[in-house]
């Protein structure tokens, strides 16, 4: 195993947003022993190479040692770093390859069992891959790749992988990334030291009063239960797509088309509460928002978002338009309040927080529970790009990360023309009746 240049063992700091990811899934670990884990899955046609692309790993992840470095407090205090001097001891990101005679609609179970696995931040368990090859790989291949989702966000991994590609075909070398100082420290201009602890307060303030009125999740405020998610995907057809982001267009605004499709998910949700007879006062949903600054754009490792919150009454949820209205006006009040900025000052302040506090804080604001359900809407998947490695890439999609409580996620991105919905949720949360009500009340909305 080679060890790492020179210019690479100088410690990486965590983004503020890395470090709260990484205190829930510590949080997650420790109620319920898995981790905070993101998957990102390409269907392949035939002529997938392996070995090809296991060697393709080991060559990155000598060329950037943070996909397999530990992450841990110098000296156990201070903020958390990757430590990069002890990556060149961790193992390459294991390639696991299963085989199958024919591939059929359900996804691999291997895919959805990867949830549920830990992965230990502190020995640099950062990264896998599962490849399921059909026949030999004669009938294609599917390849899902797992990661601590503190490494990537749902951008970055979507970078991560054209940036493989690319290496794969000679466009880039492994030690190139298309941002080369991605890592290097960003000067900080903003606000003094004072102004931005003030900002960061105002946001707390702000997210304390989405739990005025009472919320719950579908699974509740659920501790200690083993986490065990399951996953399916939904594909509108070309036209039913047309008909969704029209839809969006011209209800939501060109330039917001995740409100619309927020405000169906919600409805969702809201049905199966209805069917069960248990309506909440209200639902409360964080929405990552890329932050990403100009000129950064090409960034693939750590994560660059911050959280808007979103909370609307139960009476609100049986007109559409009315809910959207309340979303819009909801959004357009936080960014004039500087939610996005303060979220952020937050999150970098809070870096040298224990990790308990964290979700302490969370779960205190919203009375034991951490929100109604995740949700992220992702635009156009691999946009532009059609072959993995030589291989043609039939269907791509994320499966986001989700906590036993709330117990449901759904995201959903646009792939070659065709829109997937990805609906995570914890296994026994949703009956069969259950899953169909919330399949059929979202494809209603979203072709309406």
């Amino acid at each position: 195993m080679s060890g790492i240049s020179p210019r690479s063992r100088e410690p990486i700091s965590l983004t503020g947003a890395d470090c709260f990811l990484r205190a829930f899934d510590s949080e997650i670990r420790r109620n319920a022993g898995a981790s905070h884990v993101s998957q990102l899955v390409l269907r392949l046609g035939p002529g997938f190479d392996v070995g090809i692309f296991t060697k393709l790993i080991e060559e990155v992840a000598r060329a950037q040692p943070i996909s397999r470095a530990p992450i841990g407090r110098r000296f156990g205090v201070g903020a958390p770093v990757y430590r990069m001097r002890a990556a060149a001891k961790r193992p390459y990101p294991p390639v696991v390859v299963h085989h199958a005679a024919t591939r059929s609609d359900p996804l691999p179970a291997c895919f959805s069992s990867r949830l549920n696995e830990p992965l230990s931040l502190r020995r640099g368990e950062l990264l896998r891959f599962d490849v399921v090859r059909y026949a030999d790989g004669s009938a294609g291949s599917d390849l899902a790749a797992s990661w601590a989702h503190l490494l990537f966000d749902g951008s970055g991994s979507e970078r991560f992988i054209r940036w493989l590609d690319e290496c794969f075909r000679g466009a880039r070398n492994p030690d190139t990334l298309p941002m080369p100082d991605e890592f290097a420290p960003v000067p900080y201009d903003g606000p003094n030291v004072g102004e931005r602890g003030h900002r960061a307060r105002a946001w707390q303030r702000w997210v304390h009063g989405q739990g005025e009125s009472q919320m719950h999740s579908l699974a509740g405020p659920l501790r200690r239960t083993r986490q065990d998610l399951r996953y399916e995907v939904h594909t509108l057809s070309e036209g039913e797509t047309e008909r969704a982001e029209a839809s969006a267009r011209s209800r939501a605004g060109f330039l917001t088309p995740m409100l619309f499709y927020l405000a169906a998910a919600i409805r969702a949700h809201h049905a199966v509460f209805r069917d069960r007879g248990e309506l909440p006062e209200s639902y409360v949903i964080p929405l990552p928002v890329n932050l990403r600054p100009k000129g950064s754009e090409g960034a693939i490792f750590r994560t660059h978002t911050s959280l808007l919150w979103f909370r609307v009454k139960s009476e609100q949820v049986a007109d559409f338009d009315e809910l959207l209205s309340s979303l819009k006006q909801q959004r357009v009040s936080a960014i004039k309040d500087g939610h996005v900025e303060n979220s952020g000052h937050a999150m970098h302040f809070a870096r040298f927080a224990p990790t308990r506090l964290y979700s302490r804080m969370a779960r205190a604001a919203l009375r034991g529970e951490l929100c109604s359900f995740f949700f992220a809407y992702t635009g156009e998947f691999l946009s532009g790009m059609r072959h993995f490695l030589g291989c043609e890439i039939e269907q791509g999609f994320h499966v986001p990360p989700v906590p036993p409580s709330p117990g449901s996620c759904a995201a959903i991105s646009v792939f070659a023309g065709r829109m997937n919905v990805t609906h995570v949720h914890q296994n026994g949360l949703l009956s069969e009746r259950e899953r169909g009500i919330f399949r059929d009340t979202l494809r209603t909305d979203l072709l309406a």
